[in-house]
């Protein structure tokens, strides 16, 4: 999404925790190696205080923030509800709900000063509970109630927000990937889910296709998923350049 915004000419302020500065120093590289703007900022988002003035630090290389995307996530625990203690409750509703609202307010001032902003807030299918049969061993399922229910606490939230920024030029919106978008890290279990599924399983570009969509557009408390966007708005799948036409809402990705 980053790379994908940075050829449209954004220029981009990625972060993570300080666990990830090899992973924020590759993704500026790759944007900078195509002439185009970059910076990171390392902050644990699981601390509150530490992230306090991430958008502020975020604004220092380039400018205010007018496109906010909350793409981190965390399962600290997998377990059921039945299960799962309060430490790991409060970890992953601390990044994944309380963390973005924390950014979002951070945010919302210089937007509104501009007369202009986009928010989108990464979700995921989770924050549903599947249909039986399940798709998977039920254990994983169940484990996944908690993850789920901070997602779900986030799209509600930005169907919220969206309503109270009607007609104000900001825009909020949460997007998730159909099943599983082919990132590196996910590569593990798309290869375990492409044999069965392999309609499941998306290329990158197809989430960093719907993201441009939602920031280049005016939808506004759109909660969707990528390949629906692609196939609403009748967009064609683009590579990373923004340019190269590579399919569409059906594209299926490659695993070598």
């Amino acid at each position: 999404m980053a790379q994908r915004l940075a050829a449209h000419g954004v220029a981009v302020v990625v972060t993570a925790s300080p666990r990830s500065v090899e992973g924020l120093e590759r993704t500026c590289a790759l944007i900078e190696y195509e002439g185009c703007q970059a910076a990171f900022v390392e902050c644990d988002l699981a601390d509150a205080d530490a992230r306090e003035s991430l958008i502020e630090e975020a604004s220092l290389p380039f400018g205010a923030i007018d496109i906010l995307i909350n793409n981190a996530a965390a399962i600290p625990a997998y377990a059921p509800l039945s299960r799962i203690d309060l430490t790991a409750r409060r970890m992953m509703f601390e990044i994944n709900f309380h963390a973005p609202c924390d950014l979002i307010q951070q945010a919302l001032p210089a937007m509104r000063e501009r007369g202009w902003g986009r928010i989108v807030n990464l979700s995921s299918e989770m924050a549903r509970q599947p249909p039986i049969p399940y798709p998977g061993p039920a254990k994983f399922i169940h484990a996944l109630a908690a993850y789920g229910a901070s997602k779900a606490a986030l799209e509600r939230a930005t169907h919220g927000l969206a309503a109270e920024l009607q007609g104000s030029g900001i825009t909020a919106n949460a997007l998730s990937p159909y099943k599983i978008a082919l990132t590196e890290g996910a590569e593990a279990v798309a290869r375990q889910m492409a044999a069965q599924h392999p309609d499941w399983i998306e290329p990158v570009e197809m989430m960093a296709e719907a993201c441009y969509l939602l920031i280049a557009g005016s939808l506004n408390g759109c909660i969707t998923h990528s390949r629906a966007l692609l196939q609403l708005l009748q967009s064609p799948l683009h590579a990373l350049d923004g340019m190269t036409v590579i399919g569409d809402a059906l594209t299926l990705a490659q695993l070598e």
